[in-house]
């Protein structure tokens, strides 16, 4: 179960299903809503344990700090995930 909340606390949130396009845009995670067929995107720093859900690529790597360097050996790709 992952549970989290907006920055403030106004918003909680939590969901069974796990995420299905677990990025570093830098930090978003995407989960498909069961009764609708649209996705919602998330921040990872959102979550009550954001180390539940390691990224699995960069997405948006074009518009990354310059001072940002990665070493992780995840794929980095300059706009969306190609599909």
């Amino acid at each position: 179960m992952l549970r989290g909340r907006c920055f403030c606390g106004a918003v909680r949130y939590e969901r069974a299903a796990s995420p299905s396009r677990e990025t570093a845009c830098h930090t978003q995670i995407t989960f498909r809503l069961s009764r609708h067929p649209d996705l919602i995107d998330l921040t990872t720093c959102s979550l009550k344990d954001s180390e539940q859900v390691p990224p699995v690529d960069h997405t948006f790597d074009e518009s990354r700090l310059a001072w940002v360097k990665l070493a992780d050996g995840l794929p980095a790709f300059p706009k969306a995930r190609p599909s």
